[in-house]
């Protein structure tokens, strides 16, 4: 069976966003039906996002730049510096994240060979698509929650339109506030709150799944545009090897085998200073609980599907 996505993404920073997206496109299980864009320069990651589109021969698919801001009052962004290069000089003197370029921006397509940005705000494409849906289409956060908290703050009835949320988010095998969950603690527990059905996808995980030399080498040897759109990115984005954080969410959709999970209830902590947007999970002895955490990988055949996938974009 098809499965209907969202995909709500702060792509064009780390690298994995744009291998998520370019995962769904390559899977027939999976039906891409949007894309929203979060935090920070937002329409510049929506030009990130119709390139690899267009690339794929997918620029049928919308793209509706979302929220740039956070809701929570209190944040505690690591310094904006090691996200865009500039100096903390030029950050004091233009410290707005949406004029921050994110760091793959080089090699996104000219806006003027692109299909026209969605007429609707995130937030109303994100409320609109799903309310006139059948009840199918699955949110995949792989960026702050923002968007879809205030969808849900909007509409209320989204509650019973949303079958499920995917989200690569949090940490729980340690102490620490994780970067999606970091850049807007409210819009998280907003999210986690609703107590529609998750599957929440952390480091506990991820950390695991880390493209080798080779896998790289492929990768950079392809031909194909989107391929080669990727590796670009990829060395955009900075040395090192990959880890699969988004694509590794996505791979849930995919194969149920590739993570095991455990069901209870996520929580965000939002009244300490220390621990302010910590994450917490609480097991269900009787799987009543609306979260299900990743808790083990099945990270070679993680990575061979995501590889396998992408390169086989035409």
């Amino acid at each position: 069976m098809t499965r209907k996505v969202i995909l709500d993404t702060d792509i064009g920073d780390d690298i994995d966003d744009a291998y998520a997206l370019a995962l769904i496109l390559a899977s027939p299980e999976l039906q891409l039906v949007g894309v929203t864009t979060v935090f920070g320069n937002v329409l510049a990651r929506a030009r990130q996002a119709k390139t690899i589109l267009k690339l794929a021969r997918r620029p049928d698919v919308p793209v509706a730049a979302g929220c740039a801001a956070a809701i929570s009052p209190r944040l505690r962004w690591p310094e904006p510096d090691l996200l865009s290069g500039q100096s903390s000089l030029e950050r004091k003197a233009k410290p707005a994240l949406d004029d921050i370029r994110p760091r793959q921006d080089a090699t996104a397509l000219p806006l003027e060979q692109l299909p026209p940005l969605h007429a609707a705000h995130g937030v109303d494409f994100l409320v609109d698509t799903m309310m006139d849906g059948d009840g199918d289409i699955i949110p995949v956060t792989i960026g702050a929650m923002t968007n879809l908290a205030m969808a849900l703050v909007k509409e209320p009835r989204l509650l019973r339109k949303i079958p499920r949320i995917v989200s690569m988010a949090a940490c729980f095998d340690r102490l620490m506030s994780e970067w999606n969950i970091m850049c807007d603690p409210v819009a998280a527990a907003i999210v986690f709150n609703s107590r529609i059905p998750m599957t929440v996808i952390g480091l506990d995980v991820t950390t695991r799944c880390v493209l080798n030399q080779g896998q790289l080498d492929r990768l950079n040897a392809s031909d194909r545009p989107v391929a080669r759109n990727l590796a670009a990115a990829t060395k955009a984005w900075g040395s090192g090897f990959p880890v699969l954080h988004d694509p590794l969410a996505v791979e849930t959709l995919i194969r149920g085998d590739i993570v095991q999970t455990r069901n209870g209830t996520v929580t965000v902590e939002l009244s300490g200073d220390e621990t302010y947007g910590y994450t917490t999970f609480g097991p269900s002895a009787d799987g009543s609980g609306p979260h299900n955490i990743g808790v083990a990988v099945d990270s070679a055949n993680a990575c061979e599907l995501w590889l396998e996938r992408v390169l086989s974009i035409r």
